[in-house]
C-alpha cells in the first residue's frame, strides 16, 4: 500500500508540474481501490507547491506525507510511526506524462512499464486518474474543490512526529 500512496503522491506532483501553470494548488481527493475481493476507499486532501507537497489522508486511516525535494516522510498514526523515504526510489514520472497523448477532447492516455493511466479532465483541471496496479487492483483517484494558486502558510508543509512514534528509515 505504501508504494501505491507514494507512486500517487508523485505522480499528480509531477503531472501538475508539467501539465499547469500554478505556484500552489489544493484539492480534495478520493481514491478507490478496487481487487477481486474487496474495495478500498480512501479520501483526504492535498496542497502543493512548485517543490514541495503536503497531503493528509482522513479516512480509512489518518496519514500525512510530506515531500521536500527528494525526502518523503509518511507519517502513519494508527502504527505510531513515521516512515521516510527518497525519492530516488521511485520512477521520475516528468518523462512519462510529458509524453501522455490526448486520445479524446478530455482525456489523455500516460503509459509506464506496461501500465495504462487515463487522466481525465473537466474544464482544463483535473478530475480523475485511473489505472490498474501492479497487483491488478483497478485504482481510481478522483479530485473535487481544487484550487489554483491559494495562499499557503509555508508551516504546512514542516513535519511533526510524536515523541512516542517509531522511525523508519
Amino acid at each position: 500500500m505504501k508504494k501505491i500512496f507514494i507512486f500517487f503522491l508523485i505522480t499528480m506532483v509531477k503531472l501538475w508540474a508539467i501539465d499547469l501553470d500554478f505556484n500552489t494548488y489544493s484539492s480534495n481527493f478520493t481514491q478507490l481501490i478496487k481487487s477481486k475481493n474487496s474495495t478500498l476507499l480512501y479520501s483526504g486532501h492535498f496542497i502543493i507547491s512548485k517543490d514541495k507537497a503536503f497531503w493528509e489522508y482522513d479516512t480509512p486511516n489518518k496519514k500525512e506525507i510530506y515531500i521536500n525535494k527528494n525526502q518523503v516522510v509518511i507519517i502513519e498514526h494508527d502504527l505510531e510511526q513515521a516512515i521516510f523515504s527518497k525519492l530516488d526510489n521511485i520512477p521520475n514520472l516528468n518523462q512519462i506524462f510529458k509524453n501522455a497523448k490526448l486520445i479524446s477532447k478530455d482525456k489523455l492516455l500516460a503509459k509506464y512499464k506496461n501500465i495504462n493511466y487515463t487522466i481525465t479532465l473537466n474544464q482544463e483541471k483535473i478530475q480523475t486518474i485511473a489505472y490498474k496496479d501492479e497487483f491488478e487492483n483497478d485504482v481510481t483517484i478522483t479530485l473535487s474543490n481544487e484550487i489554483k494558486n491559494p495562499k499557503i502558510d509555508s508551516k504546512v508543509f514542516e513535519f511533526k512526529i510524536p515523541k512516542n512514534y517509531d522511525i523508519v528509515q
